[in-house]
């Protein structure tokens, strides 16, 4: 039986949006760390990686732009003109029409490839996804356990992606086991007071089953989320990604575009 989406509905205690520009400025408000004039310092994740210089998240309620803080002023408040004129970026194909205009006011190069298209989809509450393995949580007496055993031994093939030691698990995260071997993890990359993004990492060898859209699923039920909106992305040519958008029924919110 093909595995499928269950939903367990959203628990009473989350702030409810009304609309999906304030979903929207909460996922802003979840991806990057701002100073008091509303300019970014960094991403809001635990390297706090500099992020792209601009930003720009659409919906179906209109768009919010996101500027470094390293961006002079002037062409900063050039940005933010061309941005109220933008049309919504809506729809998984959606273009900037300034995006030539965006790149000469930040002094990209012609020749270079310095923009991202993204897409982005807000979890409907708590899932669950039936497939064959075993969903271990952080913060939790297994989870403990798992992490006394990757510090004594980190498999080779989370080495290869990166993983040193434990704490390179961000919490809150999710683990799907297969045979006690790490199939795929669900860990939170970016957080906020009001929103928690995933990101998804499976091992090559447990592509195409159904266990990515499982820790998600789990990652979606672990307790310490149950008061903030959750939150996926991916680049927009990434196809595996797009599919467990698919896999676990997220609802689309919109298309976003950044500028390095």
């Amino acid at each position: 039986m093909r595995p499928y989406p269950a939903f367990l509905g959203q628990p009473c205690d989350m702030f409810v949006p009304t609309g999906d520009l304030q979903i929207l400025d909460i996922h802003r408000k979840t991806a990057f760390t701002f100073d008091a004039q509303g300019r970014m310092i960094h991403e809001s994740a635990p390297d706090q990686s500099p992020g792209r210089r601009f930003s720009l998240a659409g919906c179906r309620d209109g768009n919010l732009a996101v500027v470094r803080a390293d961006v002079p002023s002037p062409v900063a408040r050039d940005l933010d003109c061309l941005v109220a004129s933008e049309p919504p970026l809506a729809n998984p194909e959606s273009d900037p029409v300034h995006r030539e205009a965006y790149r000469d006011l930040l002094a990209v190069p012609v020749t270079s490839v310095e923009d991202f298209h993204g897409l982005l989809w807000v979890f409907p509450g708590p899932l669950t996804y039936v497939t064959p393995t075993e969903l271990v949580l952080s913060g939790t007496s297994e989870g403990n356990k798992l992490l006394d055993r990757l510090d004594d031994a980190m498999p080779a093939s989370l080495i290869d992606k990166g993983f040193r030691r434990s704490e390179d698990f961000w919490e809150p995260w999710c683990v799907a086991l297969v045979s006690g071997k790490i199939a795929s993890i669900a860990e939170t990359v970016r957080t906020g007071s009001g929103g928690a993004e995933v990101g998804i990492d499976t091992a090559l060898d447990f592509r195409g089953r159904g266990l990515g859209a499982a820790a998600t699923a789990g990652w979606s039920r672990h307790p310490d989320l149950r008061q903030v909106n959750r939150f996926y992305s991916t680049g927009r040519e990434n196809t595996s990604s797009r599919r467990l958008a698919e896999r676990l029924a997220l609802r689309f919110l919109g298309s976003t575009f950044a500028v390095q």
